[in-house]
């Protein structure tokens, strides 16, 4: 205990000595002065205003902003990177095409997905992954979120139906990247991505509708881990590896929460991190 005591106090002097540097005076003759000068000088600006610049020009000393702000400036414009345009800015365009809205999908699949984390967490803090008993202590906690929690029915409905809004919205994402011949060279492998991230948001959604051990998860349940034990060669190990064993148990229930909740967003969160910065890169595909 004494010996935590002392490293804690070592570790708040430490932060203290760097708060000191960090914090030096600089000389009246750097140029970074210049905006504390006009802010003093100043008669026309209200407070707001040289609050501002105040805090502004404190930071800019300390951490120079403007420096790293230009330094990123110039790098971008070196790499001959551009910000995609909307179709219409690219191909000037007065009007629009029959196909014009569908290049929105992309963006409303990731808005979809933020509402789905978020709604997802508010209920991960209530529900209890498990499916033993009757009533199964996933089905309570489902219940209690409908029936009792404040606004657990409203963020449990903004869930169920974000999923099926996200899936609808991938499909015809690549749908229109298909039908426009986005996907040829040079996005073949950014193509490839979108494939990866359809069957992943299908699974994620399939992994969710057990959650809730009910009849209708249940059913499903079965399908599906008839459809594993039915591949060829390696259906046994796929049905260990997603439903928990070769037949249907609580420990699906467990299995499928792991995944929905702790490796399906990281997956699912990279490839699209991925995919956007290749987006970025490339810029928004011409229709062929």
């Amino acid at each position: 205990m004494i010996l935590q005591f002392w490293f804690l106090w070592l570790f708040i002097a430490l932060i203290v000595v760097l708060v000191a540097f960090t914090l030096r005076k600089e000389s009246e003759e750097m140029p970074r002065k210049e905006i504390l000068r006009a802010v003093e000088a100043s008669t026309k600006m209200g407070l707001a205003e040289k609050l501002f610049l105040w805090v502004f020009s404190w930071l800019d000393t300390r951490f120079r902003i403007q420096d790293y702000w230009a330094m990123s400036r110039d790098a971008y414009h070196s790499m001959h990177r551009q910000m995609p345009m909307t179709h219409a800015e690219k191909y000037k365009l007065r009007i629009i095409w029959y196909w014009y809205p569908l290049y929105c999908l992309g963006g409303i699949s990731f808005l979809a997905f933020i509402l789905l984390i978020i709604t997802g967490t508010v209920l991960g803090i209530y529900y209890v992954p498990g499916g033993e008993g009757d009533p199964s202590p996933a089905y309570g906690s489902m219940q209690f979120i409908m029936t009792q929690l404040p606004f657990g029915y409203i963020m449990r409905s903004l869930h169920h139906w974000g999923t099926h809004f996200m899936v609808a919205s991938v499909f015809l994402h690549m749908c229109r990247v298909y039908f426009t011949g986005a996907y040829r060279n040079p996005r073949e492998l950014n193509w490839l991505i979108g494939v990866g991230l359809m069957f992943f948001t299908i699974f994620f959604g399939y992994s969710g509708y057990l959650l809730p051990w009910d009849a209708l998860a249940f059913g499903a349940a079965t399908i599906g881990i008839n459809m594993a034990n039915s591949t060829p060669l390696i259906g046994g190990w796929v049905a260990r590896a997603l439903f928990g064993g070769t037949s249907l148990s609580g420990a699906t229930v467990t299995r499928m929460y792991f995944l929905h909740v702790f490796i399906l967003p990281v997956i699912v969160t990279a490839l699209i991190i991925v995919h956007l910065f290749i987006v970025w890169v490339q810029g928004i595909a011409e229709p062929h």
